[in-house]
């Protein structure tokens, strides 16, 4: 779906649901801050390239090398 460069790889090490563990290893191509969790770290709204989304903790976004 998507077209343009990856900004990094999803990893499923904080976020641990199903969906979470099924998308690990998934490049994601947009992040939007969401705000903190309860537990005070950074959550974002990420965008897969079948184009769903899902919340995840910054430590599960492994930005991409340049």
């Amino acid at each position: 779906m998507s077209k343009s460069a990856a900004l990094g790889t999803f990893r499923a090490i904080k976020t641990r649901d199903a969906v979470a563990r099924t998308r690990d290893g998934w490049p994601y191509f947009e992040a939007n801050f969401q705000g903190l969790s309860p537990a005070g770290e950074a959550l974002y709204e990420i965008r897969f390239g079948d184009g769903e989304w899902m919340l995840a903790v910054a430590d599960d976004l492994i930005p991409e090398q340049l």
